[in-house]
């Protein structure tokens, strides 16, 4: 680096506390002896147990370290500009003890050691003042546990959306403001698309586009400066407008720089590309996090060619499939595609919109749109919630009590995936079935209804006392031949294959005859063949899927685990011999007071319920500290048969519900009150 480039450099190298106490000519000194570089997104600057030979200031862009124990990866820290790499090495000469993988591209100021060592010998205050702040770095690391995380890692985020004008404008604002509502996180919308200030201006923002020489005179070494650029809506979103042309001419040797000190800035940036795919373009989605594919019915060869495009270039893993309104037969392999997600849009959205201008009171009739965005971003903003329904028989009509405090305090849940009755109660919530419909369906479930309509079921005991097509009818009236795709929540549901004992997750193909599956208490219901298997009740391997929702994509897993000691589910019939005294003539009490001990004894039903409760609970018991809460609710006096008392159950599962709502809220950031933008959302769309 010559004099004049370690100048320009001399007041970001202040600003590094390694560095921040030498006088102006030492560090002079070594900023002469910086060595510029720069390396493509996905690279490795070095190795854990590589050689300490370099010691490195990145300047641009985000780097992740990586240890590696035992074969096991893990990061341990993100580091962005003005981070040092490899300070103590370059003096105790000791190994790289992790591995540097750039997030993005980057740029680094290169201190080679020997240039260090011999800057060292000719200057050794330089080497006192270093000794002293690495000294003091590492009393500090021995005093906590935690590794050194300089910050979360920022994304960026592109959208690439084969969408009418209208409707892709609207899909756009209404994502970028909920990214902030739910992940509350500063949040970039930058506008590449053809209209570029159709957002800005739905937004009453200035439409003006961002001029080259706008850019140009501002130091781009000097990231905070960019905002100048930027608009900021009320609700706390910014907006940059900027052509694509404009960044694709002398700019353009300045592209990744650029991208990078967006994402110093903020938190999310959401890049809305023009569908055409330049060179900027392509540098954009290179450098993204995400990309979020969009499609709908009238711009399907569109779609199919983007489609081809992105997964040309990025290969599937970074796409997240989007399809706005109701897919077509031939749309199914798109369903099947990994991660899709379909949002409800109807025809008259766009309509409505050119018509009235706002943007905001369009979707309040359409419910069912609003949530479905609230989902995509909070999965693009990595705070997925999810729900693990145990295994219950009775007792899981508590879960409809948990569902109601939930809908009541705003909790939403994007991934939900349940066990035998967790797995019926789970499959009607991804079907869009309200709290309020599962309880007034659960109410109709009566002593009577059971007696008429399973026993009817009775067959030749051969594997089953009943052969479950009555069930199976019951089901199939609520998901007639709906597949899991066809859900508006991803689902999913555990069963168990009984010839080898194994764990069968199902989440493709018909949801009824899965649940049916995972319901099947063996002994009592007969085997359902599905897939070339012999299924029954999942909770003899997973009385409590929380594995489950973590394999589908949930950040944050909540598992209700309804099982207990076999002693507990005998807790009511205790109760009920004590006051037997009390209770009401009917055929329970007569055999109460009139049988002798002997025949009271437990029969062989009774003793294979039990034996099968403390099966259940003790594999519960370890299969549920995956889950960051476990709500277990205290069923004592109830009985896994008493299908009638479902009133009480709904009353205990809303009670217990009620106390773990503060820690929930907790892990999820769309109720905290510690977010960098002032949110104010929510009252303009209402």
């Amino acid at each position: 680096m010559n004099a004049e480039e370690a100048a320009a450099w001399e007041p970001f190298l202040k600003r590094i506390p390694l560095f921040s106490g030498l006088s102006s000519e030492d560090l002079s000194r070594i900023a002469l002896t910086l060595q510029p570089l720069s390396l493509p997104r996905g690279s490795t600057l070095f190795s854990q147990g590589d050689e300490s030979d370099s010691l490195y200031v990145i300047t641009s862009g985000q780097v992740r370290a990586v240890q590696s124990l035992r074969g096991v990866e893990s990061v341990v820290a993100f580091l962005g500009r003005g981070e040092m790499l490899g300070e103590a090495g370059i003096l105790t000469g000791e190994p790289r003890t992790a591995t540097i993988k750039l997030a993005t591209t980057c740029e680094f100021l290169k201190l080679p050691r020997k240039d260090f060592e011999q800057i060292l010998r000719e200057t050794p205050s330089i080497l006192l003042h270093l000794s002293r702040l690495l000294t003091l770095r590492l009393i500090e690391t021995n005093r906590s546990v935690a590794p050194r995380r300089a910050r979360d890692s920022s994304q960026m985020i592109a959208l690439e959306l084969a969408l009418p004008r209208s409707d892709r404008l609207l899909a756009t604002l209404h994502l970028a403001l909920q990214l902030m509502e739910q992940t509350r996180r500063r949040v970039l919308l930058v506008d590449l698309s053809p209209e570029a200030g159709g957002i800005a201006r739905a937004l009453g923002l200035s439409a003006a586009p961002v001029v080259e020489r706008a850019i140009q005179e501002l130091n781009l070494r000097e990231p905070d400066r960019l905002r100048t650029l930027f608009q900021q809506h009320p609700s706390g979103l910014e907006v940059l407008n900027v052509a694509p042309a404009t960044l694709s001419g002398r700019l353009y040797a300045h592209i990744y720089l650029f991208l990078n000190y967006l994402r110093d800035i903020y938190d999310l940036v959401l890049v809305c590309l023009p569908g055409q795919i330049g060179d900027v373009e392509r540098s954009v989605l290179a450098e993204s996090d995400q990309v979020v594919l969009g499609g709908s019915d009238s711009h399907r060869p569109q779609y199919r060619q983007l489609e081809a495009e992105l997964r040309a270039m990025l290969g599937p893993k970074k796409i997240i499939p989007v399809w706005l309104g109701e897919p077509e037969l031939e749309d199914t392999g798109f369903l099947l595609a990994g991660g899709a997600q379909v949002i409800p849009w109807q025809d008259d959205i766009a309509a409505q919109f050119d018509r009235s201008g706002s943007p905001y009171e369009l979707l309040r009739t359409h419910p069912k749109s609003i949530r479905a965005l609230e989902r995509l971003a909070r999965r693009l903003g990595g705070i997925k919630l999810g729900v693990a329904f145990g295994t219950g028989a009775a007792l899981g009509y508590s879960l409809i009590g948990i569902l109601k405090v939930f809908k009541r305090e705003g909790i939403p849940i994007d991934i939900i995936a349940g066990t035998s009755i967790g797995s019926l109660i789970a499959g009607f919530t991804a079907l869009g079935m309200e709290p309020e419909e599962i309880e007034e369906l659960a109410l109709r479930i009566d002593k009577g209804w059971v007696y008429e309509n399973l026993f009817w079921d009775m067959t030749l005991p051969r594997s089953g006392l009943f052969a479950g097509q009555t069930l199976l009818r019951f089901i199939r009236s609520y998901f007639g031949s709906r597949n899991f795709s066809d859900l508006e929540i991803p689902f999913a549901c555990v069963a168990t294959d009984i010839e080898t004992g194994e764990e069968v997750v199902l989440r493709e193909g018909r949801v009824a005859e899965s649940i049916r599956a995972s319901c099947g208490l063996p002994l009592i219901f007969s085997p359902l063949r599905l897939g070339g298997r012999y299924l029954v009740d999942g909770g003899l391997v997973n009385p409590v899927p929380a594995s489950v929702i973590a394999d589908l994509g949930a950040d944050t897993l909540i598992a209700v685990n309804l099982t207990a000691p076999a002693g507990d589910t005998s807790a009511g019939q205790r109760k009920r011999g004590a006051d037997v005294l009390r209770a009401p003539i009917d055929l329970q009490t007569l055999r109460d007071l009139t049988l002798p001990e002997l025949l009271k004894a437990p029969n062989v039903i009774d003793v294979f319920f039990k034996m099968i409760y403390t099966m259940e609970y003790e594999i519960a018991q370890s299969r549920v500290g995956l889950a960051h809460v476990v709500i277990h609710p205290d069923l004592k006096g109830f009985s896994w048969t008493e299908m009638h008392r479902a009133k009480e159950l709904i009353r205990a599962g809303q009670l217990v519900a009620e106390q773990y709502v503060p820690k929930i809220k907790a892990l999820l950031p769309f109720f905290s009150d510690y977010c960098t933008v002032p949110i104010r959302l929510s009252s303009r769309l209402q």
